[in-house]
C-alpha cells in the first residue's frame, strides 16, 4: 500500500475547525499582546474565541484555509506538526482521508 501524502494545511484546516473545541493561550503566548481582541477567558482559561466550529482566525474554506494570527498564534498551534499524529487525528474527527 503506497503512504498517504502529508497533507497540505491550506488545503485541510481540520485542527482549526471542529475537530478540536478550544485553542487553549498561555499568559505569554504572543497572540495576547499582538492580538488581545481575539481571546476569550472561559473557566479562568484563555482562548482564541470560535466563530461557530472553527476558531475565528481562520479564514476560507476547503482548499484555500489560512490563518489571519499566523505570525503569533498560540503555542499549542506551533506545536501541531503537519502530518502528525495529532494531524491524522484532526482529519479523521472531521472525515478527511489519513
Amino acid at each position: 500500500m503506497e503512504p498517504v501524502p502529508t497533507p497540505d494545511c491550506a488545503d485541510c484546516g481540520a485542527c482549526c475547525r471542529e475537530a478540536y473545541h478550544a485553542v487553549e493561550v498561555a499568559d505569554d503566548d504572543p497572540v495576547h499582546r499582538v492580538r488581545p481582541d481575539v481571546l476569550v477567558q472561559i473557566e479562568g482559561r484563555w482562548q482564541i474565541r470560535r466563530t461557530g466550529d472553527r476558531c475565528s482566525q481562520l479564514l476560507g474554506q476547503l482548499g484555500s484555509f489560512s490563518c489571519q494570527s499566523y505570525a503569533e498564534r498560540p503555542q499549542c498551534c506551533r506545536d501541531f506538526e503537519r502530518g502528525s499524529d495529532n494531524c491524522r487525528e484532526a482529519r479523521q474527527r472531521v472525515g478527511l482521508p489519513v
